[in-house]
C-alpha cells in the first residue's frame, strides 16, 4: 500500500480531503462553479427585481420602450453566445479530426513495429532453444545417466567383491 492509501485508511472518511483542497489552493472547480452559479443567479433576481418595480412605479409606457431596449441588448448577447458556440463546436470537431488522424497515422507504425519486434523475439526464442539449449539439455542428459551407469556398475562390482570375500570367508572359518 502505498502512503497515501494508508493515510486515506487511517484517517475517517469525514477527514479525508479533496485534491483541491490538498493542494493548497482554496479555489477548487466545484467552488468556482458554484459562485458561479450564484452569480448568475443574482443577476437573474436583480434584473426581475427592477423590471417588476419599473412595472409597478412608474409609467407602463415609458417602461414599455426601456425594457424593449434591454430586451434588444439580450437577443444580440443571445445570438453571439449562439455563434460562438457553434464556433466552438467546429473547432472541437476540427480537433477531435486532428486527433483520429494523429492516431491512425503514429499509433498504427508503433503497433507494427512492436508486433515485428515481438516476431523476432520469437524466433530468436527458438533458435536459441533449438541449437543451444536442447544440445546442452542433451548432452548433460547423457552425462547424467553416464555417472549413473558408472556409479551402478561401481555397485556390482563391490557387491560380486563382498560376496566373493563371504564365499572365502565362510569356507576357511
Amino acid at each position: 500500500m502505498t502512503q497515501a492509501t494508508v493515510s486515506q485508511a487511517t484517517t475517517p472518511p469525514a477527514a479525508v480531503q479533496s485534491p483541491s483542497t490538498e493542494s493548497g489552493s482554496s479555489w477548487g472547480v466545484v467552488r468556482i462553479a458554484k459562485w458561479v452559479t450564484a452569480g448568475i443567479l443574482a443577476v437573474i433576481i436583480i434584473i426581475f427585481l427592477i423590471g417588476l418595480a419599473l412595472a409597478l412605479f412608474t409609467d407602463a409606457t415609458q417602461t414599455a420602450g426601456k425594457i424593449q431596449v434591454v430586451r434588444d441588448i439580450v437577443v444580440i448577447i443571445i445570438s453571439i453566445e449562439g455563434i460562438l458556440i457553434v464556433v466552438g463546436i467546429a473547432v472541437l470537431i476540427v480537433q477531435i479530426a486532428r486527433l483520429v488522424n494523429l492516431v491512425k497515422t503514429e499509433t498504427k507504425p508503433i503497433l507494427d513495429d512492436a508486433a515485428a519486434t515481438a516476431k523476432i523475439a520469437k524466433g530468436t526464442a527458438g533458435f536459441v532453444g533449438d541449437n543451444v539449449a536442447e544440445p546442452i539439455i542433451k548432452t548433460g542428459g547423457f552425462f547424467a545417466g553416464l555417472g549413473i551407469f558408472l556409479r551402478e556398475l561401481g555397485g556390482i562390482r563391490r557387491a560380486l567383491r563382498r560376496n566373493h570375500r563371504e564365499e572365502k570367508h565362510g569356507e576357511k572359518a
